[in-house]
Parts: structure tokens; C-alpha cells; sequence
């Protein structure tokens, strides 16, 4: 009976995990989904123009991720029902259809304000999201700090290089220099001083 018992039980275990192993295949992770919206909402389009693709090594997808679920209380749910809403436009989920097919669903999507409520919502925020982190400099947009919280200066006078390397971020896309550097502040300094204020 033991015997009996225990293959009854090691086919229930093997099941079980094979039913689970492609139940979880299936789902969509959201940070593909994030990713591969991105990608619509900022395209590479070649050296000239480095999109949002080219920052996922970065970690900007999961960054975008973590606003949308800890800021805009966005569900991994509400991404499932964006991601398999787009099946009613292009006849495959948003992940599965190509660049041409996603972009037709946003195309859709903002052209049909009657559309689903929840997928208007997710699109919004996430487009908003994807887009404010892309141009704030991502990855080079946290200041580096002490035990203390202090912020710490990487170079003289208490001056932050928010451009740390030579990675083509949102800042250089959109042609801001960032800010002031030490001899940009003394020369703007000298010159106002110059002008008479009355």
C-alpha cells in the first residue's frame, strides 16, 4: 500500500508541476509588458535616435514598473488586461504582435475614447511614466548620498554631474545640457552683476 501510495503521489507532485510550470509560461511577467510598451512609446530608430530598447539594460523598465505599481497603484492585472485587451484589435496580445501591430493598438487606442476604462488607464499612466523617467536622465538621475542623507558632491563647490558617463540619455535627446557647471555660474554671476538694477 505504501508503495501504491507513493506513486500516487509523486504523479499528483509531477502534474501539479507541469500544470503550474505552464500556467506560469503563459502569463505575461509586467515588466515585459512595461518593456515592450516603451518600446512603442519611444522607438530606437537607429544611432541618431536611442530609444527606450537601449536603457533596459539599465533597469528602466523595472524602475517604471515600481512607479507604476507603488505611486499609480497599477496591478500586475491591470498590465495582464492591457496585454491581452490588444487580441481584440490585432488578433494576438500585445506582446506577441510585432513592432507595427503595437503600435496600431495604441493608434486605437487613442483614437477610441469609449475604449475599455482600465486599458485607458494603464496606457496613460504608463506612457506618462515611460516618458518622465526617459527624460529625466535615466540612469543618471539619482544623486549619490552619505549614511546621513547627505548628498555628495562629485566634483569642487558642492557641484552634481548628473552626466556620469557616455551613455546617450533622454537629456542629450532633447538637447539639455543639465545644470550649471561652477565657471557657467561665475560667468552668468559677473555678467548680471554688471547690470544696473534699479
Amino acid at each position: 500500500m505504501s508503495n501504491q501510495s507513493e506513486s500516487r503521489r509523486g504523479f499528483l507532485k509531477a502534474v501539479l508541476t507541469t500544470t503550474i510550470a505552464a500556467e506560469a509560461a503563459d502569463v505575461a511577467r509586467p515588466v515585459d509588458i512595461v518593456a515592450a510598451l516603451g518600446d512603442v512609446v519611444i522607438p530606437t530608430d537607429g544611432p541618431e535616435y536611442p530609444g527606450y530598447r537601449r536603457l533596459e539594460a539599465h533597469g528602466i523598465s523595472n524602475r517604471v514598473l515600481n512607479q507604476l505599481r507603488f505611486v499609480d497603484h497599477v496591478s500586475p492585472a491591470d498590465l495582464a488586461l492591457f496585454n491581452e485587451s490588444a487580441a481584440k484589435v490585432t488578433g494576438r496580445s500585445f506582446l506577441e504582435s510585432d513592432a507595427a501591430g503595437r503600435a496600431s493598438y495604441l493608434d486605437t487606442l487613442f483614437a477610441d475614447p469609449s475604449a475599455d476604462p482600465a486599458v485607458q488607464k494603464v496606457l496613460k499612466l504608463a506612457r506618462e511614466r515611460i516618458l518622465t523617467m526617459f527624460y529625466r536622465n535615466f540612469p543618471y538621475d539619482s544623486i549619490e548620498r552619505d549614511d546621513h542623507g547627505v548628498p555628495i558632491p562629485n566634483k569642487p563647490h558642492e557641484i552634481f554631474d548628473f552626466k556620469k558617463g557616455d551613455l546617450v540619455t533622454g537629456w542629450d535627446i532633447a538637447g539639455y545640457r543639465g545644470p550649471l557647471s561652477w565657471e557657467e555660474e561665475e560667468q552668468r554671476r559677473s555678467r548680471f552683476q554688471k547690470i544696473l538694477w534699479q
